[in-house]
């Protein structure tokens, strides 16, 4: 591997105050593109699948089930070139994929690559740009770099979060031209300049990567940091964003109410985050600096799309919502104003301790069916550990607060195998949770991610997943790992409820951490949910799994639980039909041993005649399933 260097460093002006830039290199290597391809004003911008592959499943992608974004990402980028005479258009493979899967029923979802090339017998760009930004896309980043590199027709090049790390990786296996590292808009019009053999008219711009010989060169700048300005509604023009509904989802709340007969569309306010925990990677990508959009503009946006475009739900893509908290409420305050008829989310999650009265009941007010509070641990030595902005006295504060907002549907994100986290500070996260009266707990495992500080020694294991061509990526759901949805757990790994008997001491396995992400999801979510219980709203749990089963439409312990949930909501012909679905799915020898582990076979006699019937059901499982801890009186629903 050729070691990086840099073109230049600053060099001191006469004045021996401002660093003049030295960027020739990319301006010599720019003319050689222009030589070799031929040059035009067509720049075409492609979003990748965002799937893993080689578990796709057509059932699920015709049931909806798979992620379905439209490419905000590119749209920014296509704001930022829209004024420089380009024919620039916007590709989304990933969408195009699941309509072809919709559409064709014998289609093979393999052949996905040919739906690029038959768009490009149409169009034929001068320049080509592939973002990645998630490790599940780094199958399709490289599969689509070859197909572009066999071509030999574009300038190709690479940008997002996979790319910024594996830049290095990419241009020795000559995979692209180019790489942008961090932030695009600023960093892609410094290239246009050269690219398109202009004037320079765009500032010296740093971390653009290129390899003109054997060594890899970087462009050189003064700290790029993009002013979040400006709507996305131009960028509309390349996104039939009525469709996405039709063919995928953002996540189960773009799912539940019906929300998935209506469009839906992505929306961001803030950029950046002003938390740095150890285990993301938003920080060291987007920089220290959160920056905001007049709300003015993002009302103009979402006018646009309610309006022009009959848009009905806003995914907030923000990684810090609350950052300007009372520009959020400005915003809140005029969406109710405004009397439209629309829902929102926050899946990302926000940061609890910002989380006061007043805007609790204006997100409520607003349309919010649901949003994601960002805990991660219920271990007060692994919070401080990752840097997570807030404490359990605080969380525990949101927690009390929130039940006088049931309207709305909270959940909480939970994370499991931390680097040396033991299995003792992962039940505090179990039992944490008990606690904190959430809708929902979104238990994952944790991903090793690139740029976040907690993995800065991963650096062989980043190289294999790129060497493997994505065989090796693992999914922070573990039953995503597999078409199936089943988890294959080796001889010796602790299965069931036996999984509270792990020694607590145990640093677990990755293996092992996936039989604990089972037990905690099934006992948290099913067994020990509050909605399940007197009290409760169970008409949200309804919602909820309802939706996310059809990303899982043979698991039948969801079945199961929505049948007692419809018994207890009075729907019995309902109840009746989710009964005999889990009946006939749990007959596999897989379920069947699940439900032989969880004590869930004796549910499957008789259907509870009554509401009162299925609570007490509930109820005995719970006692035999959960473990010897006494849960904090504070939990129980009153």
């Amino acid at each position: 591997m050729a070691e990086v260097t840099i073109n230049t460093t600053g060099a001191v002006d006469q004045t021996g105050v401002d660093p003049v830039f030295v960027n020739e290199p990319l301006q010599t290597y720019c003319s050689e593109l222009r030589e070799k391809f031929p040059p035009n004003n067509q720049v075409l911008l492609i979003q990748i699948p965002q799937t893993i592959l080689q578990s796709f499943n057509a059932d699920v992608a015709r049931k909806r089930g798979y992620y379905a974004f439209p490419p905000t990402g590119l749209q920014y980028l296509y704001q930022s070139l829209k004024n420089r005479g380009l024919d620039v258009r916007i590709f989304d493979l990933n969408l195009e994929l699941l309509k072809r899967v919709h559409q064709d029923e014998a289609y093979d979802h393999s052949d996905w690559v040919s739906l690029l090339e038959e768009y490009l017998e149409t169009f034929d760009p001068f320049i080509v740009g592939v973002s990645c930004m998630f490790d599940a896309g780094i199958a399709p980043l490289i599969q689509v770099l070859d197909f572009l590199k066999s071509r030999e027709r574009s300038v190709t090049i690479t940008g997002g979060v996979v790319s910024t790390y594996e830049y290095q990786n990419l241009l020795d296996r000559d995979l692209c031209h180019l790489v942008i590292k961090g932030e695009g808009e600023n960093k892609l019009n410094f290239l246009f300049d050269h690219l398109t053999g202009k004037a320079e008219n765009h500032a010296q711009t740093p971390d653009i990567c290129f390899k003109p010989n054997d060594t890899v060169i970087q462009t050189q700048g003064p700290p790029d940091a993009v002013a979040v300005q400006g709507d996305l509604i131009d960028s509309y023009s390349q996104v039939p964003v009525e469709e996405y509904h039709n063919y995928g989802s953002l996540n189960p709340f773009s799912r539940i109410a019906g929300i998935y007969k209506s469009p839906y569309a992505a929306i961001q306010m803030n950029r950046g985050c002003r938390a740095a925990c150890t285990f993301c990677a938003v920080r060291d990508f987007n920089g220290r600096f959160v920056r905001t959009r007049p709300v003015d503009e993002v009302l103009s946006e979402m006018d646009f799309l309610i309006n022009h475009r009959g848009v009905r739900h806003f995914e907030w893509l923000d990684d810090d919502l609350l950052f300007a908290k009372k520009d959020l409420q400005y915003l809140l305050e005029s969406i109710i104003e405004r009397k439209w008829k629309i829902t929102w989310s926050a899946n990302n999650g926000l940061i609890a301790a910002v989380v006061d009265e007043k805007t609790m009941q204006l997100i409520q007010d607003s349309g919010c069916i649901g949003f994601k509070i960002g805990i991660e641990t219920g271990n007060a030595e692994m919070l401080r550990a990752v840097k997570k902005p807030g404490t359990l006295a605080k969380f525990r504060e949101f927690g009390q607060m929130i039940k006088d907002y049931d309207q709305v549907f909270v959940g909480g994100n939970f994370i499991i195998g931390f680097p040396d986290e033991r299995f003792s500070q992962m039940m505090d996260s179990f039992w944490f949770n008990s606690e904190m009266h959430l809708d929902w707990a979104a238990f994952t495992i944790c991903q090793i991610i690139r740029g976040a500080s907690a993995f800065s020694d991963f650096e062989d294991y980043f190289v294999t997943q790129m060497d493997s061509d994505g065989e090796l990526i693992k999914n922070f759901l573990p039953v995503r790992d597999s078409a199936s949805g089943q988890i294959a757990a080796p001889a010796g790994v602790s299965k069931g409820l036996d999984v509270f008997d792990l020694d607590p001491d145990l640093v677990p396995t990755e293996e092992q951490n996936k039989e604990i992400w089972f037990t905690f999801n099934l006992v948290g979510n099913y067994i020990n949910n509050k909605n399940l219980r007197p009290g409760g709203r169970v008409e949200k749990f309804i919602s909820w799994v309802e939706m996310a089963q059809t990303a899982y439409p043979t698991n039948p312990y969801m079945s199961l639980f929505l049948a007692l949930a419809y018994v207890i909501d009075d729907q019995p012909e309902k109840a009746a039909e989710h009964f005999q679905q889990a009946s006939n799915l749990h007959k596999t020898e897989y379920w069947n041993d699940r439900f032989t582990a969880f004590g869930l076979m004796e549910l499957l006699e008789e259907l509870p005649a009554s509401r009162e019937g299925a609570y007490q059901v509930i109820e005995d499982l719970r006692q035999r399933t959960m473990p010897v801890q006494k849960i904090p009186d504070n939990s129980v629903i009153g």
